[in-house]
């Protein structure tokens, strides 16, 4: 259930192929979700939001330049998350 919950308050930055990406558009969307996650009721682990981050991006289109292990870049991106939050 905390996945799912999850899923939603990053879903505005994980529905891009561009997801993982440093543009500018990327790096504004993530910060959309750090604010829907800071807004949740619980605060997620590091664990859970990796598991979150690697859910909703592992059927995203690939495009040239995406990561080769979701799940690795997935964790690197909830230990980002986790240090804002």
């Amino acid at each position: 259930m905390r996945i799912k919950e999850i899923q939603q308050a990053i879903e505005c930055w994980t529905y891009r192929p561009t997801w993982h990406t440093s543009h500018s558009i990327d790096v504004e969307a993530m910060k959309g979700a750090i604010s829907n996650i800071q807004d949740l009721s619980f605060t997620p682990s590091r664990e859970e939001l990796a598991e979150a981050i690697y859910e909703s991006v592992k059927d995203v289109p690939s495009i040239l330049g995406a990561p080769k292990d979701l799940r690795e870049t997935a964790k690197e991106f909830a230990t980002k998350i986790a240090s804002r939050i």
